[in-house]
């Protein structure tokens, strides 16, 4: 029974669950279907999809014409708690693991760029950068901490851009964020628990920036930076019984909390090898150190949470072959640093390092319309948990993986 439980939901929030291992702290990377074939590589030097502007809001002028790009991704999580019985106060009464928790994700995206004039570019992207969706089936040994778990967000991004020369060109963009979250934990260790409610939403400001550079034929390194957000989490808490001895009573309670969403780096080098034959490498920093402990406002039972958060590494390289003029193949590997220290995970939140493995192609249906597909799996190292909430503790070790399947298209007007 912690009113914590509503900033570690804000800060699990968005559209896909972190049960689904999709990216390290609670990001969501599934931003295109172009990059997904390859893990990412390369991203932020950009190649023939805006999707790039994610990563590297420069890529908006890379287009001679105006281009519109979608995806669509599926998040298919398995995540569940191997219970260790003596250490979980609820086991020896029969409760169980709570099955899987991570929901089924699916993450839209749209872009468009097109040029003013022979220097000057604008785009727009948008996106759900962060997310979260975990339930467990109850009863299960760790209810009091955790029930549901979900939040969805919506990012707008305009993006200015500018060709300086052949070499260089830089951007700069406006970030508009939107979240929303809802969360469920039991009040009693007992079959159909009374509950407790936590929601809350905010908007928030931020920008991005970036650059491309092409030193030479064949070669371009792409850097991008996305800023902080902070966000200020206005919302309710609500109970079903009469909480804290019955001094409060059941009933909704306005509630606040100020989080500040960590920056990124990204860097990417796109190097061609042959005429069919081209090689991406990629790495992302994310400041999720910024986020230690979350101060909590107005719940009646008080609480703040504290995260204890290490910054975030992402490291991908892959390969693109043009088997003919229509057909690119494409595969990457990855590697994600987690920011989620042992002493520190729950099953809301149970995030660990990963290995992505990738493969995907773009099919030029003709020269206007081109379509791409990507498969992931994320192979996720076991975490273990040991959590202790209203004096019920829960502990074992996480286990999971993830699929991911993406497609998308991008349609050129003029040129």
């Amino acid at each position: 029974m912690r009113a914590s439980l509503f900033a570690s939901t804000a800060l699990a929030a968005m559209v896909a669950g972190i049960a689904t291992a999709d990216a390290g702290g609670f990001a969501v990377r599934e931003q295109s279907a172009y990059g997904q074939g390859s893990s990412f590589a390369g991203m932020a030097a950009p190649g023939d999809s805006i999707s790039s502007m994610f990563w590297n809001p420069a890529a908006v002028t890379i287009v001679d014409g105006i281009v519109v790009e979608g995806n669509v991704t599926g998040i298919f999580p398995r995540s569940k708690l191997d219970v260790e019985p003596t250490r979980s106060t609820l086991a020896p009464l029969g409760f169980g693991n709570g099955g899987n928790v991570g929901e089924i994700g699916v993450v839209p995206t749209a872009y468009f760029a097109m040029p003013v004039n022979d220097r000057l570019y604008f785009g727009l992207s948008i996106n759900a950068p962060y997310g979260l969706a975990t339930t467990s089936d109850a009863p299960w040994v760790g209810m009091i901490s955790h029930l549901e778990a979900e939040a969805v967000s919506f990012n707008a991004t305009p993006i200015v851009g500018v060709k300086i020369n052949d070499m260089l060109s830089i951007a700069v963009g406006l970030q508009v964020q939107y979240f929303d979250v809802d969360i469920k934990s039991a009040l009693a260790p007992i079959a159909g628990p009374p509950k407790q409610r936590v929601s809350g939403d905010d908007w928030g400001i931020g920008f991005v920036a970036g650059l491309t550079f092409t030193p030479m034929d064949g070669t371009t390194i792409g850097i991008g930076y996305r800023s902080m957000i902070k966000q200020s989490l206005e919302g309710t808490q609500s109970f079903d019984i009469p909480v804290g001895g019955g001094l409060v009573p059941a009933g909704s309670y306005p509630i606040g909390a100020d989080i500040d969403l960590p920056e990124t780096i990204s860097v990417g080098l796109r190097q061609r090898i042959t005429e069919s034959f081209t090689m991406m490498a990629g790495m992302e920093w994310t400041n999720w150190s910024r986020i230690q402990t979350v101060p909590f406002e107005g719940s009646p039972v008080g609480a703040d949470l504290a995260l204890n958060y290490e910054d975030g590494w992402f490291f991908s390289l892959g390969g693109e072959y043009k088997y003919n003029p229509e057909l690119t193949l494409r595969a990457g590997v990855g590697y994600e640093i987690a920011p989620t220290e042992d002493e520190h995970r729950s099953i809301r939140l149970p995030d660990a390092d990963r290995i992505w493995a990738s493969v995907g192609a773009s099919y030029d249906w003709n020269e206007k319309l081109s379509l791409d597909l990507g498969y992931s799996h994320l192979f996720v190292d076991d975490g273990p948990i040991d959590e202790t909430t209203a004096g019920i503790r829960y502990a074992g070790t996480a286990e999971g993986s993830v699929d991911i399947i993406s497609v998308g298209f991008r349609y050129k007007f003029g040129g």
